[in-house]
C-alpha cells in the first residue's frame, strides 16, 4: 500500500556541514515527486535517510503519520533503485523480480502471478530465463524497477535510474518507467539531473540546492512561475532583463530591446523579466524589432538562434522552414503570454549558478 509520506524539518550533519538543512516536503500516495538540483545538493543524501540507510540529526520522517526515523531500513517497507542496478549476477530475471516476494514468503502461485504480470508491463516477458549478464543496460534498469516493486512497497526511491543509459535508450526506459509507476500506483521519489526526467516523469518536482528546497510544484509551475532566478536558471535555458516598469492606462508596460510589452502589476518601478526562447517569435518586416544573428544551429524541427541587440544578446527559436544563417538581420516579437516576471528577491547566495542578466 503506497504511503503519504511527510518530512519534518530534516537536517543531516557531516563534518560540521549539512548536507540537508531543515528540509520539508510532503509526498501523497500514489504520486510521484522528481528532486533536482546541482551536485552536492543533498538529494542522495535525503533519499538515504528516507531508505534508512542514514540516520538523520534533527526532524522527523512519517509514512502514514508513524514515524519511521528509529526502523531500520528492512522495516520501512522502502523500496530503492540504484544506478549501478545492484541486480544479483547469478540470478535469471525471474528470480531477480520474485526476490522481494520470496523474502515475505509470498506463495508461489501468488509471487509468479506477480512477476509474470510485471514482466509484461516493463517488456520483460521474453527474457525471464535470462541472467543479467546477457540482456542489455535498458533491460537491466527494468528489471531493478521490477525487483524493488514487486512486494508493492510504501515508497519507491530512485536514484538517477536513467544516468547510465544513453539518450535514446534513456527515452524509452523512461516512457516504461512512467507508465509503469503510474499504473502500481506508487508513492515516488526520483533523484535526477536530467531536466527531461524532472519534467516528464514529476506530478511534482522539489528544486534544492545547498541542503534546502528552493520551490515545490507542478513542473509548469517551476518552469513558468520560478520564485527566484537561481529555478528560473536551472529549468531550460533564458535571459533575464532587468528594466523598469512603467504605467498606462491598462497596467503596467515595460519598454525592452525587443519593444514594448505589457506585463501583469499595478505598481511602477523596476522590474526582472525572464526571456525564455519560445518567447521570442518571428516578425514581419518593419513589424518587429531587428536582430543580427550570430550562430544558427539546425534541430530537425526548429533553428535554434543565439542573436544580438543593442545592448546585450540572446537565444530564441526559429521555424525549420525559414532558413537562417549567421550573419543576417532578422526581425522578432515579445510573445506577452510567455515573458516571466521573476519575483523581486534578496541576493543570489555564493555559488549560485549565475543566470545570464542584462540591466538595460
Amino acid at each position: 500500500m503506497s504511503a503519504k509520506v511527510e518530512i519534518k524539518n530534516l537536517t543531516k550533519v557531516f563534518g560540521g556541514r549539512a548536507a540537508i538543512r531543515d528540509v520539508s516536503l510532503a509526498l501523497e500516495p500514489g504520486t510521484t515527486t522528481t528532486l533536482v538540483g546541482p551536485s552536492g545538493a543533498g538529494k542522495t543524501t535525503l533519499l538515504r535517510c528516507l531508505a534508512g540507510l542514514l540516520a538523520h540529526d534533527a526532524g522527523e520522517i512519517l509514512f502514514d503519520g508513524a514515524t519511521v526515523g528509529d526502523l531500520p531500513p528492512e522495516r520501512r517497507g522502502v523500496g530503492f533503485v540504484f544506478q549501478s542496478y545492484a541486480l544479483f549476477p547469478h540470478m535469471t530475471v525471474h528470480e531477480n523480480l520474485a526476490f522481494g516476494l520470496d523474502v515475505r514468503r509470498v506463495p508461489r502461485p501468488e509471487r509468479d502471478n506477480r512477476v509474470r504480470d510485471l514482466a509484461a508491463s516493463l517488456g520483460l516477458d521474453e527474457l525471464l530465463d535470462r541472467r543479467p549478464g546477457q540482456i542489455s543496460g535498458g533491460e537491466r534498469q527494468r528489471v531493478a524497477l521490477g525487483r524493488a516493486i514487486a512486494y508493492r512497497p510504501a515508497l519507491l526511491l530512485l536514484d538517477e535510474p536513467l544516468a547510465a543509459l544513453d539518450p535514446n535508450l534513456a527515452s524509452s526506459v523512461r516512457e516504461v518507467l512512467r507508465t509503469t509507476i503510474r499504473r502500481e500506483r506508487t508513492t515516488v521519489l526520483l533523484v535526477t539531473h536530467d531536466r527531461a526526467d524532472a519534467l516528464c516523469l514529476g506530478d511534482r518536482v522539489a528544486l534544492m540546492r545547498e541542503g534546502g528546497i528552493e520551490q515545490v510544484g507542478s513542473p509548469s509551475a517551476l518552469y513558468r512561475t520560478p520564485v527566484n532566478a537561481f529555478v528560473a536558471t536551472f529549468f531550460g535555458s533564458g535571459t533575464i532583463w532587468r528594466l523598469w516598469a512603467s504605467r498606462n492606462g491598462r497596467g503596467l508596460e515595460v519598454e525592452t530591446p525587443l519593444g514594448r510589452v505589457a506585463i501583469p502589476g499595478s505598481s511602477p518601478g523596476r522590474v526582472s523579466l525572464l526571456i525564455r526562447p519560445e518567447a521570442i517569435r518571428p516578425a514581419a518586416s518593419g513589424e518587429g524589432a531587428p536582430v543580427s544573428v550570430a550562430e544558427a544551429h539546425y534541430e530537425g524541427d526548429r533553428y535554434r538562434l543565439r542573436v544580438s541587440y543593442e545592448g546585450g544578446e540572446t537565444t530564441l527559436e526559429w521555424p525549420p522552414d525559414r532558413a537562417v544563417q549567421a550573419g543576417e538581420s532578422v526581425y522578432v516579437r515579445l510573445e506577452p503570454s510567455l515573458v516571466v516576471v521573476l519575483p523581486e528577491a534578496p541576493a543570489e547566495r555564493a555559488g549560485s549558478i549565475a543566470p545570464r542578466v542584462s540591466v538595460l
